[in-house]
């Protein structure tokens, strides 16, 4: 419990703090590079701060799946053994070789700590070049303070999780992507896909679709990949085995697990919520594909457009740990920000990152993993269970009214960048009037 409440009291403290950073107007005001030191300063020093606290001085363990993942695989590698040969892996093929990589300089998982911190503040760094291009000079700033102090995103990197991995390839490619560079945007996402998991492929449509040059893009994504995951193939690898090793797993905090009705997820209702899923999926894709095609300068709704398809994945699929919504953090504050006046963004930010800390510990802290909802209420725990029912629905309501934002402003922009004056308005087409 008490993992909980630090956990807690840091998504809090951080959110708090940005929240103060913004309301004093200060960083309003100051040049750009002033501005960019202060929000990476915003970010990093906290972080840091607890990293010594936590790991240096009170020499503690990284938990989550460091000890029990990431440190395996890595030393299996550092041995000689080679994934999907000698030891199964639910990443993709190259993930152990980062880790062996970096294990080689630190054999700790604390050095996973550090990589996920760089890579956060590598995220920042891109997605506020990014805004600057799209976005009006105020707005971008405000996004970036919120994002710099969001405490999910601490305990994330603190976890040392490889979500921080896709979360800094989205950022990289999303600012290539408005700087008109789609084959190294392409690159990007197939080293993402190379070195994380099948995860990343989620995006890469909104990406295609985003891409000032679409055909360059998808050679350079595909044909990368393609090489890489050959290479293992041409081994006898077993590169399918993540997909069946997800398969059956199941997550609190989406509608499958609120519907559930059954003891454990069999192969039928676990069939039916992949079909759920991939259908909202794909409908999200179409209609965003259909509304961007009028549009010439399609990369400056890739922020929108990532916020709105994770959001849907978030709500529909089966299996949607919070630690997920660390990809696209910077689009879903980006919306927000455009569309929600003053310190009430400020406000449910503070709520919403208390949520994605506190919802998947309180789900295994409870033991409600090893039990479907219905069962958990029916239970003598239906107290825990109940209680836990409104922390899921209020995260899961924070999920929709994002996506409809993320709606509002897909449609916003979409109308400023083809009315006559779109020269004019489509950089701010999506911010607050």
């Amino acid at each position: 419990m008490n993992s909980i409440l630090l956990k807690v009291l840091i998504a809090a403290a951080t959110a708090l703090l940005g929240a103060i950073v913004m309301r004093t107007g200060k960083l309003a005001r100051v040049s750009d590079q002033i501005f960019l030191r202060s929000v990476v300063a915003l970010q990093l020093l906290p972080t840091a701060a607890l990293f010594l606290a936590l790991y240096v001085v009170g020499h503690a363990e990284v938990t989550s799946d460091v000890p029990g993942y990431y440190l395996p695989v890595a030393r299996a590698t550092l041995a000689g053994q080679v994934p999907f040969r000698d030891f199964p892996l639910s990443y993709a093929p190259l993930f152990p070789y980062v880790g062996a990589a970096i294990v080689s300089v630190w054999n700790s998982g604390k050095v996973f700590a550090l990589l996920a911190i760089g890579l956060n503040l590598l995220a920042l760094l891109c997605w506020h070049q990014a805004a600057r291009t799209c976005l009006d000079r105020s707005t971008a700033r405000d996004t970036s303070i919120l994002y710099a102090s969001s405490g999910h995103l601490v305990v994330q990197a603190l976890l040392g999780t490889s979500q921080i991995w896709i979360a800094a390839a989205l950022a990289a490619t999303a600012l290539l992507t408005v700087r008109n560079r789609s084959a190294a945007a392409g690159l990007v996402q197939a080293l993402s896909l190379c070195t994380t998991k099948f995860l990343a492929l989620l995006f890469w449509p909104v990406l295609w679709i985003c891409a000032p040059r679409r055909g360059p893009w998808l050679v350079a994504a595909v044909v990368t990949s393609a090489v890489v995951y050959g290479a293992f193939a041409s081994t006898g690898a077993d590169l399918l085995y993540p997909l069946r090793f997800e398969e059956t797993q199941m997550s609190s905090g989406n509608l499958p697990y609120l519907l559930d009705p059954s003891s454990s997820v069999s192969a039928v209702w676990g069939r039916f919520f992949d079909a759920l899923a991939l259908a909202a999926l794909v409908a999200t894709i179409s209609w965003l594909y259909l509304r961007t095609r009028p549009v010439r300068d399609r990369a400056r709704l890739v922020a929108p457009a990532l916020a709105l398809v994770g959001l849907v994945f978030m709500i529909f699929s089966k299996k949607s740990f919070t630690g997920y919504a660390a990809f696209f953090m910077y689009p879903m504050v980006w919306v927000l920000a455009t569309r929600i006046r003053g310190m009430a963004r400020a406000a449910f930010l503070l709520v919403f990152n208390v949520l994605l800390v506190a919802e998947p510990s309180l789900w295994f802290y409870l033991e409600g993993f090893n039990i479907p909802l219905r069962g958990w209420l029916a239970s003598g725990a239906s107290a825990r269970g109940y209680a836990f029912l409104l922390v899921d629905l209020a995260l899961l309501a924070c999920y929709i009214y994002l996506a409809w934002l993320s709606v509002l402003c897909v449609r916003s922009m979409v109308a400023g960048a083809i009315s006559p004056r779109n020269s004019i308005q489509s950089a701010a087409a999506c911010s607050v009037e």
